[in-house]
């Protein structure tokens, strides 16, 4: 663990706000214009005279001055020393009046409302050099603060990296140093890992309610996010980005770092196919061969995904099916894998229902969530076929549907860790729908959810199961665990609260689709 030397008192960055309030106070300060602009960071003070001092800032500066350089200069000229402020992204000018001006000219202030630049009237005298003292001892304070905890979490991050401990315990760090609770979530919405926080539901109200965030990257990809939330008892973090920025590289190093893997060969061929690379038949053919993936004989690959807080958990569930033949690999945090399945033998199992129960009955699960995509030939008899092509696309779908699937937006399937990539498609289907057609989808099965919201029942489970297996009295019985006339007494009590029976062939399709819409939160 690594504690924060920010703890028992934080210095932040201060707005303008604040120095108005806390050095400026004493000099009388009026606003003339910019008010929408108080709270922007205050990154240095400078006092100066010069007319020509626009180059010489860099921007965030809170700049005094008593206008001395700018005696005898028409207002056209002013108006111009203005705007050039406002362009170098000067935080505000704060301008003693009684000396050179009794009152700011207005040209000034209007230059200054057109360009969103607020500009403060100091209407009684203070040190100039006290003030600029004052903020800027505490900017470099500030500073040299954030430079100490970098040098800190950079020093805990590597150590981590050298001992192979994955991402949970690089959030640890940040959490500690922050004080306050930070997630990592994939760009597909799978949460990978939490700390200061009790549960998965209060990770996901820390990104709903983040303070910070930075996107993890590697090769070019978004991957993940950094979340931090907001501290406890009060929700300003400082630092938070500039800490977060400086761990996303170790965690993205982290998060790709393989776990358990196949062989080199069988590794990399996965890799070069969810990048994208074009691989020739006779490489393609090759490679997989050389990888100890059987392509020979009637066979088809059945390419799948995985994600696991831990990208290790996931590798490990995936390579516990002890499948015959696999080449898999960790790719940004994702587990790939292609599975040789053989087809064409008397009473053949659908490949893609094989691979899916092997992993189903896969000890080690826990909460890895998988999605199994549609076979792939490597048929000679097609030459005009791009197999490699082929196994991207069906590679990255597999990813991309991860998230729906972790969601378990199905009420047939909640629970279940295993999904298919076919049984997927209604869910991504329904993500391109327009809002008002969800929406419609969605008030076919609402009396269903706001009954069982009443009366604590189970009327959208149990038509959602009952759909899904064909209307089958008896295997819907048996997946809910009731009797027959219990479910009896349901669906009929579903038809009265619908006021019409769903499992007519004329609306069955529609209801499927309603069910998947209203889980879905649409």
């Amino acid at each position: 663990m690594i504690s924060s030397p920010e703890r028992g008192g934080t210095v932040s960055t201060p707005t303008l706000r604040q120095i108005l309030r806390d050095q400026l106070a004493p000099a009388d300060p009026r606003i003339l214009c910019g008010h929408d602009r108080l709270d922007v960071p205050v990154r240095w003070v400078h006092s100066s005279e010069i007319y020509e001092i626009g180059p010489l800032l860099t921007g965030g500066e809170l700049l005094l001055t008593t206008g001395l350089g700018l005696r005898g200069l028409d207002g056209g000229t002013r108006k111009h020393y203005v705007h050039d402020l406002a362009e170098r992204g000067v935080a505000a000018v704060a301008f003693e009046v009684g000396r050179t001006f009794d009152e700011v000219p207005d040209e000034m202030v209007r230059a200054g409302s057109a360009a969103r630049l607020p500009i403060i009237e100091l209407r009684s005298v203070v040190p100039f050099i006290d003030v600029c003292r004052a903020v800027n001892t505490s900017i470099a304070a500030r500073e040299v603060d954030e430079l100490r905890m970098r040098a800190l979490l950079d020093d805990a991050l590597h150590d981590d990296l050298a001992a192979g401990a994955g991402v949970a315990p690089m959030l640890g760090h940040l959490a500690d140093l922050l004080d306050a609770p930070v997630v990592l979530v994939t760009a597909a919405g799978a949460l990978v890992s939490a700390h200061g926080v009790d549960d998965d539901s209060a990770a996901w109200r820390v990104v709903d309610r983040a303070v910070a965030e930075v996107p993890v990257r590697s090769r070019g990809r978004s991957l993940a996010r950094l979340v931090v939330g907001e501290r406890a008892g009060a929700p300003t973090v400082p630092y938070a980005e500039a800490l977060l920025r400086a761990a996303a590289g170790p965690v993205s190093v982290g998060l790709t770092r393989a776990g358990v893997r196949g062989s080199a060969l069988a590794a990399r061929l996965v890799e070069d196919l969810v990048d994208g690379r074009p691989l020739r038949r006779a490489d393609l053919e090759t490679r997989l061969a050389g990888a100890g993936v059987t392509v020979g004989g009637p066979s088809v690959l059945v390419p799948l995904a995985a994600e696991a807080p831990d990208p290790r958990m996931a590798d490990a569930a995936v390579a516990a099916a002890a499948f015959d033949s696999m080449a898999r690999s960790i790719v940004d945090a994702t587990v790939y894998a292609l599975v040789s399945v053989p087809v064409g033998g008397p009473g053949d199992v659908d490949p893609v229902e094989r691979v899916a129960s092997g992993l189903a009955r896969s000890t080690g699960l826990g909460r890895t969530t998988i999605v199994v995509g549609d076979p792939v030939g490597i048929d000679r008899s097609r030459p005009g076929a791009d197999a490699s092509r082929t196994l991207t696309d069906s590679l990255r779908r597999c990813a991309r549907q991860l998230g729906l699937a972790a969601s378990a937006v199905s009420p047939a399937g909640a629970g279940r860790r295993v999904h298919t990539a076919r049984e997927m498609l209604v869910d991504e289907a329904i993500g391109t729908l327009e809002p008002s057609v969800r929406a419609e989808l969605s008030a076919l099965a609402a009396p269903l959810a706001a009954h069982d919201e009443r009366a604590s029942t189970e009327l959208v489970r149990t038509l959602a199961v009952h759909l899904a297996h064909g209307c089958s009295a008896t295997r819907s019985a048996e997946v809910l665990h009731i009797g027959r006339q219990s479910l009896y007494q349901r669906l009929e009590r579903i038809r009265v609260v619908l006021g019409f029976d769903p499992t007519e062939p004329s609306v069955y399709a529609s209801m499927m689709v309603a069910l998947r819409s209203l889980a879905a939160g649409a």
